[in-house]
């Protein structure tokens, strides 16, 4: 169901985010392999009315939510910043060691203390390799691009001034888009943090229709309202934060990161007390404004085709 206030709002900046990827109508998109390459910008937000929210009855026992294989997440320059010789050298303790509360039987040594705040929290050195180099944000696919390059900059500044909406979530990266079953899926996090995990949840991933003129959009998402933990367990169970690539920051609380019960899992500070879960998909063309709509998450993309610049000419010698 389309709502009247999310239209209006969209109505007013759509014309004008459209116009400025114009420039990118006569891309070819053609790679040096033949894949075609496109730039995708998509922003998730909440809808923050009740009466809109209720309008679906939102059961535990009839809500599967999971994340699916292959999934990746957009790097990010503090990621490609990150190189090995900045972590502790072996065996020397950083001062946020001292303030470990291990509930396990034996002791650990400072160099499991260490090994451990690092698996939870970072940081992650680049994998795949033993040189290093800066990101190519011209040539590399998954990398989160510079505010400066977004079209929806006007889109989110009217979302963020919206009364009843949220911001959650902004991607902006470019990709080849691969044919239908073998896309990779795009971990979506957003929204305030409660213990180990977010408000927003899920993937989103891209690729071509079976007639290779569309790009189609798959949502997986959900959004969860939370609580402190209370004598009555939950109906609801969120998915473990997967192991994607490359690896996810795991996040440090008092509690939950380095902390286990009486039966090794970590001990959690929040719960979910209502899920709402959004799976659509949707066939779009390029350069043109998209709207997802569900009652608790609004979805806006666009994608444009995209030429992968070929590499700079060596310098000759002299």
């Amino acid at each position: 169901m389309i709502r009247i206030s999310i239209n209006k709002l969209l109505l007013a900046i759509s014309t004008a985010t459209i116009g400025l990827g114009g420039s990118l109508l006569a891309a070819s998109a053609i790679a040096q392999q033949g894949e075609r390459w496109f730039q995708i910008e998509v922003s998730v937000f909440s809808n923050e009315l009740e009466s809109d929210r209720n309008e679906e009855v939102w059961s535990a026992d009839r809500t599967q939510l999971d994340y699916p294989g292959r999934l990746r997440r957009l790097q990010t320059l503090v990621d490609l910043l990150m190189i090995p010789e900045l972590l502790l050298p072996e065996g020397q303790q950083d001062e946020n060691t001292q303030t470990v509360d291990n509930l396990s039987t034996a002791e650990p040594s400072a160099q499991e203390i260490r090994e451990q705040i690092i698996a939870a929290t970072g940081p992650f050195p680049p994998s795949g390799g033993d040189t290093y180099r800066f990101p190519d944000f011209a040539r590399d696919a998954f990398v989160q691009l510079p505010a400066s390059q977004s079209d929806f900059q006007q889109t989110n500044r009217a979302l963020d001034r919206s009364a009843d909406h949220r911001m959650l979530f902004h991607g902006l990266w470019r990709q080849p888009m691969p044919d239908p079953g073998s896309e990779t899926p795009i971990l979506v996090l957003g929204g305030q943090q409660f213990g180990e995990h977010r408000e927003l949840e899920g993937s989103l991933s891209l690729h071509f229709n079976a007639g290779r003129d569309r790009v189609v959009i798959d949502a997986d998402l959900w959004l969860s309202e939370f609580t402190r933990f209370h004598s009555t367990p939950s109906e609801w169970r969120l998915p473990d934060l997967p192991q994607t690539t490359p690896p996810l920051r795991r996040p440090q609380t008092a509690n939950s990161t380095l902390r286990s019960d009486s039966i090794g899992g970590p001990i959690q500070d929040y719960e979910p007390i209502r899920v709402f879960h959004m799976q659509q998909s949707r066939d779009m063309r390029s350069n043109e404004f998209h709207y997802l709509d569900h009652p608790a998450i609004g979805i806006v993309v666009m994608v444009f085709p995209y030429e992968v610049p070929p590499l700079p000419e060596p310098p000759l010698e002299e």
